[in-house]
């Protein structure tokens, strides 16, 4: 759900986030940088799909017409492939601020 006013957009998101296949590696990676991993790797998944509830929130606040001030939280909550690699961790949180400013 997107609520916005003239300076303020917040938005709110869910993801369920599931391996295609029990027989599918849960990959992790930034992407081409790394010439012997081709920037990512897996872990197996040892017969499992359900990787984690992702909830989040993003807001923006326009200063003025040049500056935008955003901030992003997000919480993710691990199920069985990632309880079944981390079971004392298994669940994260992330988060951001950043200024655009338009020249």
């Amino acid at each position: 759900p997107r609520a916005a006013s003239a300076k303020v957009t917040l938005s709110t998101e869910f993801h369920s986030l599931r391996l295609g296949n029990a027989a599918d590696l849960w990959y992790t990676g930034g992407g081409v940088f790394q010439p012997w991993t081709f920037g990512y790797t897996g872990r197996a998944a040892s017969g499992r799909k359900a990787l984690a509830n992702l909830y989040d929130l993003s807001v923006d606040y326009r200063v003025n017409p040049r500056l935008t001030l955003s901030g992003y939280a997000g919480y993710a909550k691990g199920l069985s492939v990632v309880s079944s690699i981390y079971p004392r961790g298994a669940n994260a949180r992330f988060g951001y601020l950043e200024a655009f400013i338009r020249f």
